[in-house]
């Protein structure tokens, strides 16, 4: 995708309040069935992150290694999958090893959290400790008593500095590294947001983050955008074992039958007929007060059309 995730705009006006209260009852009327968090994929990287008013803002995430390898069968149709989770440090593949000690494009997985200029990335990967900690410290940082490196105070920003000369702005004020991940952040508050326990508040069992992450299922990139003030949505592209990709977008509704006919007249005319070819709409029988729209690729079709339809805020034409 290449440089940094775009500011995602509220895509209309219902209360965020409202719909979380209709995902409330659904999750209540559906409580009888175990709904496990898993381990792995987006769920169970949300699981590892707590759920505030600012982490839940905006969430990006990235089967990078899944990533790769799609990029290596078709590197035109893909493109538009690479960098997500890490979007801040995209396209600096080639000074990243020098600077920091680690290349996110080479990650298992990468997730962010938060809207900036409070948000925190944990890229997982194997990283050789001292030699990322030595970098740190190189670009003036102090590791405190928890293990954390500080680089500067929250959110400062030196222009002069070696990232900033790269064109890396912000987001290694705090840095933690381990064995298998490195996590950074703009300040000290972001970066306990997945270095601190969870304890039951995580964004996997966000009552909205969570049912969205349900509701795009198994993908290979997401994006999830609750907003101040307008309607949550969910995007995402889910790749089978045999080589089927579907794009996805979720959004929960007070009167989610209602919506989803509206969006079914919507996918028939322009210009969502020709943009989301083949789109259909549903209402997920497991998940009360929530749509989704479900787009097939071809395999001539560049993926990740519901993601950029996101980023520029044209999603409102298709479910208003």
């Amino acid at each position: 995708m290449g440089g940094r995730l775009p500011s995602i705009r509220a895509v209309n006006k219902r209360s965020s309040v409202a719909l979380v209260a209709v995902l409330l009852v659904g999750c209540t009327a559906e409580a009888e069935v175990p709904q496990g968090v898993p381990e792995t994929g987006l769920l169970g990287a949300l699981a590892g992150v707590r759920a505030t008013d600012e982490s839940s803002l905006l969430v990006e995430y990235g089967e990078v290694a899944a990533v790769r390898g799609l990029l290596d069968q078709d590197a035109r149709r893909f493109a538009g999958l690479r960098g997500y989770g890490y979007s801040d440090l995209a396209g600096h593949s080639q000074v990243l090893p020098e600077l920091v000690g680690f290349d996110p494009a080479q990650a298992t997985t990468a997730l962010r959290v938060g809207q900036s200029p409070t948000w925190v990335a944990v890229v997982r990967m194997d990283v050789d400790v001292a030699v990322v900690e030595g970098k740190v410290q190189a670009l003036g940082g102090r590791k405190g008593g928890s293990g954390v490196w500080t680089t500067g105070e929250d959110g400062e920003i030196d222009p002069d500095g070696p990232l900033a000369q790269a064109g890396i702005v912000t987001g290694f004020q705090q840095v933690r590294v381990e064995a298998g991940s490195v996590a950074h952040s703009t300040g000290a508050e972001a970066l306990k947001w997945v270095t601190e326990p969870v304890g039951g508040k995580s964004l996997a069992a966000d009552p909205m983050i969570g049912e969205l992450a349900r509701c795009l299922g198994e993908v290979s990139v997401a994006v999830i955008s609750k907003p101040r003030s307008g309607l949550p949505v969910a995007a995402g592209v889910r790749v089978a074992v045999g080589g089927e990709v579907t794009e996805v977008v979720c959004v929960p509704d007070e009167n989610p039958n209602a919506l989803k006919d509206l969006v079914r007249t919507n996918l028939e005319g322009a210009p969502w007929v020709e943009v989301l070819a083949g789109a259909t709409a549903e209402q997920p029988a497991d998940q009360t007060g929530m749509v989704r729209v479900l787009v097939p690729a071809a395999p001539d079709v560049r993926v990740g059309r519901v993601l950029v339809a996101l980023q520029r805020g044209e999603l409102p034409g298709l479910f208003g």
